[in-house]
């Protein structure tokens, strides 16, 4: 019963796991997004604008309205755009490290149960 638990709980961490890797990896392609859009020197490009669908649109600066908490948005240039997001994956990277630590701590867990387990087992087949 205490094994069932502790494998349901590290199933729940895999799958937070699962979901900051996403959002990494989203990242990381807005990252280089705007690494290539600060180095472009063209006037239009085809923003997406979901579900991959692309409007062509013309750059008139390189000012971008950035999320930066609780809906509040302000303008950035793309280095300041870039350090938020490095913030971000810090962040994250911070959430992976605490659940790959307490996933550890179950598997731990788990295996001193099987343990006591076979040697119980052992114990009655002795007998």
């Amino acid at each position: 019963m205490q094994l069932a638990t502790l494998e349901q709980e590290a199933n729940k961490y895999q799958e937070q796991m699962q979901m900051l890797d996403q959002q990494v990896a989203e990242i990381m392609a807005i990252q280089d997004s705007l690494h290539e859009l600060d180095k472009s020197k063209e006037k239009t490009i085809y923003a997406n604008l979901g579900k991959n669908i692309f409007i062509k649109t013309e750059i008139t600066d390189k000012n971008l309205l950035v999320d930066v908490g609780n809906r509040t948005f302000l303008k950035k240039n793309i280095p300041d755009t870039l350090k938020v997001i490095e913030e971000q994956l810090s962040k994250i990277t911070d959430a992976k490290s605490q659940i790959i630590g307490r996933l550890q701590e179950l598997q731990q867990q788990m295996e001193a149960i099987v343990e006591q387990a076979e040697k119980e087992v052992e114990k009655e087949e002795k007998k």
